[in-house]
């Protein structure tokens, strides 16, 4: 019994938040908790990070449902002492890759307005970072809940790609959202 009650709780802890955007009056379910990949930059610091929230969202305008993948590239660096920018800068497109599998996107270029979106998703919004949404058709969504990425490979202007590896990725968040959306 009692391994039943923490079972139930972990699912609940994962089941997605659901709210209506108070600007845009689209009704949204967030995945409750992104897939976290890391790159490591030891050559600025030992422990030093940089990492991508990447989550799906599912948007509501009357009825319409559309599903969008957010990408949210954050880091432990403070990067304001260095030449460049403060923050990653996210590239045209984003490869998904597994074992046998590759999935690429790109954003839409309305950022997180497209989704409908007001408030920053899979981050704090005091965090400095930048973001990307992609939209997703069913059959990418369907990709995407067989199994998480092994890795996320950003890929800036000129084809330069730069790879996140998984560092925390919990697949049952996932799942929890299909189910939320009726798509599993």
């Amino acid at each position: 019994m009692a391994v039943l009650a923490l079972s139930a709780c972990a699912e609940h802890e994962l089941w997605p938040d659901e709210r209506l955007d108070p600007k845009t009056a689209v009704n949204v379910t967030i995945m409750a908790e992104p897939w976290i990949y890391s790159r490591d930059i030891p050559m600025l610091a030992a422990n030093a990070r940089d990492y991508l929230s990447v989550g799906v969202v599912e948007t509501n305008r009357a009825g319409t449902r559309a599903y969008w993948l957010g990408v949210i590239a954050w880091s432990t660096i403070d990067r304001s002492v260095l030449p460049g920018p403060a923050t990653a800068i996210l590239p045209a497109q984003a490869r998904l890759l597994w074992p046998a599998a590759k999935l690429e996107l790109v954003p839409d270029r309305k950022g997180r307005s497209a989704p409908g979106l007001t408030e920053p998703v899979f981050v704090d919004k005091d965090m400095k970072y930048a973001e990307a949404w992609y939209p997703l058709s069913t059959a990418q969504l369907a990709q995407l809940g067989e199994a998480a990425p092994i890795a996320v490979a950003l890929i800036d202007d000129s084809g330069q790609s730069t790879t996140f590896e998984a560092w925390q990725v919990r697949t049952a968040a996932m799942s929890e959202f299909l189910k939320a959306t009726g798509l599993q």
